[in-house]
């Protein structure tokens, strides 16, 4: 199961940095051109579980369709026909966060089987993650988190053939070896300072 991760609070400021009010707000959505809608559907609902909630040709013209993975959010994800056969990729990542290190393992081993390369894997120190591309050469990022946190940005090799032991002592070393770091919890409650 994936969690809708498509979301992040964030403050906003004006042009110039002056700050005119502060607002939370949740990032709910993102939306991408794409070459071929019912490749790019039939992709996203059958490896990340996601739903078509509606689609149809807007009021512009080109057709789209409406995902998500969140009961509370009509979509997280909106693609919409018109990208150029000779465009390359122009989101850096679209990511989904999985449950935990087993469930990334064990998604790891069903792109093996489901012949879906596997560009790289990564251990961020905060988290551990899987990139492949979608139909469209969109990078996806398959991730779940770390018991710990470290500045970013970090990508060691992660071999997820190793136990679950073996990657959790190689974290501890990476992230004990990196200044700045903290578990988890503790980033957590700092977030939830800064984000006030």
């Amino acid at each position: 199961m994936f969690y809708g991760v498509l979301h992040s609070v964030f403050k906003i400021t004006l042009s110039g940095g002056k700050m005119f009010k502060q607002t939370s707000m949740r990032f709910t959505h993102l939306g991408i051109y794409v070459r071929d809608l019912r490749t790019m559907v039939e992709f996203y609902t059958r490896e990340f579980g996601l739903l078509v909630t509606d689609e149809g040709i807007g009021s512009t013209g080109p057709r789209g369709a409406f995902l998500t993975g969140d009961p509370a959010e009509h979509h997280q994800l909106v693609f919409v026909e018109g990208r150029d056969e000779t465009s390359k990729p122009t989101t850096n990542q679209i990511s989904f966060l999985i449950e935990d290190l087993a469930a990334l393992r064990t998604y790891a081993k069903h792109c093996v089987e489901d012949g879906i390369p596997v560009l790289l894997t990564k251990n961020h120190g905060n988290a551990w993650s899987i990139y492949i591309k979608d139909p469209d050469g969109n990078t996806v990022e398959v991730y779940c988190h770390s018991p710990w946190y470290i500045p970013q940005p970090c990508g060691k090799p992660l071999d997820l053939s190793a136990s679950e032991s073996e990657i959790l002592e190689q974290t501890e070393v990476l992230v004990r070896a990196t200044p700045g770091w903290m578990t988890r919890e503790e980033w957590l409650l700092s977030m939830k300072e800064r984000l006030k």
